[in-house]
């Protein structure tokens, strides 16, 4: 990695929230509780999960809002650079050593590194910030809130349409 060129700084998704209702789509899926206590700082940032690819560092990890595992990371390899700045990739990719029994219960779950690639096995996991600049947003239009009826005058609260008004 060359120590002459500034590195790119990058935020994003490295693994999306846990189901509401629990559980795990496969063995290597984070619980809330458990994206709660990651910490990914120092971690390294691989390309496509290749160990001897090393690009960059986690400098820090966190929970989302939305409750999925946010991180920010420098990359400093220079083709890496090119390929997060020309859109080529732009997926992250937790990667999670699982310890099991024979029986192919898990005993231990731990984070060995996060790799840029070009789409994430997890659905929305990718890069949505460089250097500080948004690069992927999600805008959300309901069509049913477009057709909601729409009544120009106000309504006039009065005891008697609070209590017998039909509901709207």
């Amino acid at each position: 990695m060359s120590s002459t060129t500034k590195p790119l700084s990058i935020r994003g998704v490295a693994h999306p929230p846990p189901p509401r209702r629990g559980g795990r789509m496969n063995k290597a899926d984070l619980t809330r509780a458990e994206i709660d206590s990651t910490n990914l700082s120092g971690k390294k940032l691989l390309r496509e999960h290749n160990h001897g690819d090393e690009v960059g560092t986690v400098l820090a990890s966190w929970p989302g809002a939305d409750g999925s595992l946010r991180i920010c990371a420098n990359v400093e390899e220079p083709k890496a650079v090119a390929s997060i700045r020309n859109g080529t990739t732009r997926g992250l990719s937790l990667g999670t050593d699982l310890i099991m029994s024979e029986q192919g219960d898990v005993l231990y779950r731990t984070q060995n590194e996060l790799s840029v690639c070009v789409e994430g096995k997890r659905e929305n996991t990718r890069i949505d910030t460089i250097d500080g600049r948004v690069v992927h947003a999600v805008a959300c239009a309901s069509k049913r809130q477009e057709s909601a009826p729409f009544s120009p005058q106000p309504r006039t609260l009065t005891l008697t349409n609070i209590l017998f008004a039909a509901p709207r």
